[in-house]
């Protein structure tokens, strides 16, 4: 893994590297902020943050979080702050909600386009921005009202910041390295702290120079910058609550959530490394290829016959500490993908996102491999991920009907835009072979990306819709004219908590059938918001009416009430 080349200067600068920057970033942001407002919360993941805001702003209270009215000790307030403020701005309505989330994604993505074009080329940053914005679950969570995605900007951010204050030994970037940490921190806890930190020990205890990268980063001031940004919350919220927040948050949602399964999150541990895979498409599909070219580099440097095991690390940290910057860069990628894989893996409880910080990583490693078989002008390597791209392709197309089937009241209309998807998505992959026969490499690679991302944006501007009027439709309206009056709202054997997001007040939890006849007996009248297959089941309770149904879901009304009813749609 030795390199002649031993300095961190940058590649050639290209006149194109800022109008490149600004294509990526205005196509980014059109994506991402595609009809983003134009359809309702996802219940539950949107609505547990969304509506902490709104009752924020109504109750003013900024310290301590709630919904529905009641005290939440989940997560740090960072995005919520920062969605009370869009509503603020904005008005309380979905747009606000994940505005902050969207605007985090599109900021990474710059990030990681500067960074790219900084260490290894402009045509590698147009590829690892194309390659975030591309993957579907980059895409998809930027998109919602969540913290994963601004948890992964200021991680990410942090690690590039690190990397670089060492690299061209500016300790400003440390400084701002620890302070994206102490914002990480008030977005999800002490994860954020735990994972870039434990990630950049590794990087240099495998180079063997921990004492030059305490020099580098100055980490006594820079702890205590975080230390400044991250504390004063954590130290009032426990003493006002008594150190309940201490309990419920530190024990239950880090320690207990890490070692046992929390809220039904159990998952396999081969989970997050499909979750990664499937959620980088279609850039992954370079993955085999990068990781054997690593490994035979990396067996290559260990083969140093009748040796130590101390003696091979001072070999190997050696030739580490001799890479040029660019090299380097993928090293630390390579460490920071895999540690932030390893780390969640080894977690009980599991969620999609998690592994979201890495894929920053993911992109420099991807767009520096592949920039590399252009320069070399190696057809294969290039072609041959992309011809199993294409099968894939046909495949997902052939199973489409049977695949779509199997989601959660799956809508009609999925199935026929997934197969157009695909077809879309092979033709542009199959072109982009065709410019790589033909020794047009780069161009090649910008056009599948370009095009594949055009294809992307067409089709879930039509696919949000269809899952969302399935899932989610007709509950804003029902759950607001509803609000509208002063009878008590109970929703019942549903997680909806977007609920008093729309009715913009309290509402009962109730998914026990015998605790819900108790409760209806001691009012006289109520509002009953349901999904509309439970209707057969509580048709035989006398005094409880159906007032009107949208979507899959229906309003109905305890006792007898002279009300305006909705119009059913």
């Amino acid at each position: 893994m030795s390199s002649t080349d031993n300095s961190s200067a940058s590649p050639p600068d290209s006149p194109l590297r800022l109008p490149v920057l600004l294509a990526v970033l205005v196509v980014g942001a059109a994506v991402i902020f595609a009809q983003l407002g134009k359809f309702p919360l996802f219940n539950p993941d949107e609505a547990l943050y969304a509506e902490p805001a709104r009752e924020m702003l109504e109750i003013k209270e900024y310290i301590t979080t709630y919904l529905n009215y009641v005290v939440r000790f989940t997560k740090p307030p960072l995005v919520i702050w920062a969605m009370a403020l869009s509503m603020n701005l904005f008005g309380v309505n979905e747009f606000a909600a994940r505005f902050f989330g969207a605007a985090t994604g599109v900021a990474l993505i710059g990030v990681t386009y500067l960074f790219a074009s900084r260490y290894i080329s402009t045509t590698a940053a147009f590829l690892a921005g194309f390659s975030l914005i591309m993957a579907p679950l980059y895409l998809g969570t930027a998109r919602e009202a969540i913290t994963d995605m601004p948890l992964a900007f200021f991680m990410a951010t942090a690690q590039l910041a690190f990397f670089h204050a060492f690299f061209q030994k500016r300790k400003v970037y440390a400084l701002l390295g620890f302070a994206m940490v102490g914002l990480s921190i008030m977005t999800k806890g002490p994860v954020g702290m735990v994972l870039p930190l434990g990630i950049l020990f590794a990087f240099h205890l495998l180079r063997g120079d921990l004492k030059e990268a305490w020099k580098a980063y100055s980490p006594v001031l820079g702890l205590i910058l975080t230390a400044v940004i991250a504390v004063p919350w954590f130290a009032v919220e426990i003493y006002v609550t008594k150190g309940a927040y201490f309990q419920e948050f530190i024990m239950r949602e880090n320690f207990q959530r890490f070692t046992a399964v929390v809220d039904a999150h159990k998952q396999p541990v081969w989970y997050h490394l499909a979750a990664m895979v499937v959620g980088f498409m279609p850039f992954s599909v370079f993955l085999p290829g990068l990781v054997k070219d690593y490994l035979t580099r990396l067996t290559r440097a260990l083969k140093t016959p009748r040796e130590s095991i101390i003696e091979r690390y001072r070999h190997l940290a050696s030739d580490l500490r001799n890479l040029g910057a660019a090299e380097s860069l993928m090293v630390y990628s390579a460490l920071w993908a895999f540690i932030t894989l390893a780390f969640y893996s080894a977690s009980v409880s599991k969620l999609l996102p998690y592994t979201l910080p890495a894929f920053p990583a993911l992109a420099l490693l991807v767009s520096h491999y592949i920039d590399r078989q252009i320069k070399r002008e190696r057809f294969l390597p290039l072609a041959l991920p992309l011809v199993a791209l294409v099968a894939l392709y046909g495949g997902v197309g052939l199973v489409a009907p049977q695949l779509t089937g199997r989601l959660r009241d799956c809508p009609a209309e999925l199935p026929p835009l997934v197969i157009g998807f695909a077809g879309f998505g092979a033709g542009v992959t199959f072109l982009s072979i065709l410019a790589l026969r033909l020794k047009k490499m780069r161009l090649g690679m910008c056009f599948f990306a370009a095009g594949t991302t055009l294809g992307l944006a067409y089709y879930a501007v039509r696919i949000l819709p269809v899952v969302s009027a399935k899932w989610e439709g007709g509950l804003p309206e029902l759950s607001a004219f509803a609000g509208q009056s002063s009878l008590p709202i109970i929703v019942y054997d549903m997680r909806k908590p977007g609920v008093p997001f729309y009715a913009r007040r309290q509402v009962e939890n109730i998914n026990n059938h015998d605790v819900f006849l108790v409760r209806l007996g001691q009012l006289e009248k109520a509002y009953v918001l349901t999904r509309t297959k439970r209707l057969e089941a509580l048709s035989s309770i006398a005094g409880l009416k159906p007032v009107g149904s949208q979507g899959s879901f229906t309003l109905l009304l305890w006792g007898q009430v002279k009300e305006s009813q909705p119009v059913n749609k």
